[in-house]
């Protein structure tokens, strides 16, 4: 009996965390990648069709963002995504949401990030994905359908996402 009670009591608590959605997505797993066009710092553009056959991991972020500023902390320190970013076949795409090149170049290079970010000044990019919330990664397949989806900053979130996108890479 006692069994059954911490089994019922523990439900109570993961079934309705584990069943969440995000009231503010716009894309799920298992959906296709939005298509758009995104202005990169180093004066490239990417195209969200150029991506497919890569493993993507889609950043959507501002430099004015508290948890946006510790995530990218942690990018900094994770010797497990530096591991990723040294493969041929993944690609890291930040996209800094109502904020132009200059001001992300200037943020990034002020902290020492080596990260080349995109821009997305009128939310036109951000607005594909979500109404609202960042940071925001988007873990993208080699066949253009979204692996993960998660907001708001987490270690552990990061942590899965970094372990399955080298699951995707082998």
């Amino acid at each position: 009996m006692r069994r059954l009670l911490t089994l019922v009591a523990l439900l109570s608590v993961a079934i309705p965390t584990l069943c969440q959605s995000d009231p503010y997505a716009r894309v799920d797993v298992g959906d296709k990648l939005p298509t758009f066009s995104v202005r990169m710092m180093d004066g490239s553009t990417v195209e969200s069709e150029s991506l497919e056959g890569k493993v993507v991991w889609v950043c959507l972020w501002a430099s004015w963002c508290p948890s946006c500023r510790k995530e990218f902390k942690w990018f900094a320190d994770s010797a497990e995504f530096a591991t990723l970013l040294e493969s041929e076949d993944f690609i890291f795409l930040p996209i800094a949401r109502e904020e132009n090149i200059a001001t992300v170049r200037a943020w990034l290079r002020k902290k020492g990030y080596p990260y080349i970010s995109g821009e997305d000044p009128n939310r036109a990019i951000f607005e594909l994905f979500a109404e609202q919330e960042i940071p925001r990664n988007i873990l993208v397949g080699r066949d253009g359908t979204i692996a993960l989806h998660s907001t708001a900053y987490s270690r552990k979130a990061l942590t899965a996402i970094v372990e399955r996108a080298g699951e995707m890479l082998k």
